[in-house]
């Protein structure tokens, strides 16, 4: 079952409270299809979330005998603003065969610069 995830709110023993905007679904069916969300805390409670962006993942399979796999393949892009999380990446398409372009598209708040992957 689906969730419309509005925002999490958490206040620590000294009165202080973060809020954790969101704004998206968590399902498998809904949407991005994700079931987790990556939030960064903001002091102020605010009507708007972080601007999402989606970024656009390429998987170039090797052209070799045996190259491609039926294994669930995940990705974690990592900026210089934060993760976007661990995010599987399938569709709708038979991934990740021999000598095979997968295309995905993973949105996310904008985590500046990519500098690494996982």
């Amino acid at each position: 079952a689906g969730w419309l995830l509005d925002k999490v709110v958490i206040e620590t023993g000294k009165g202080e409270r973060y809020y954790f905007p969101c704004g998206k679904w968590l399902a498998d069916d809904e949407d991005d299809k994700q079931i987790s969300r990556e939030i960064e805390a903001v002091k102020d409670d605010v009507t708007t979330y972080f601007p999402l962006i989606t970024y656009k993942i390429e998987v170039y399979t090797g052209d070799r005998s045996g190259a491609g796999t039926d294994a669930q393949v995940s990705i974690e892009l990592y900026g210089e603003n934060g993760k976007s999380g661990l995010r599987i990446l399938d569709n709708s398409q038979d991934n990740f065969e021999r000598n095979k372009v997968d295309v995905f598209g993973i949105e996310t708040i904008d985590i500046g610069k990519i500098q690494r992957i996982n």
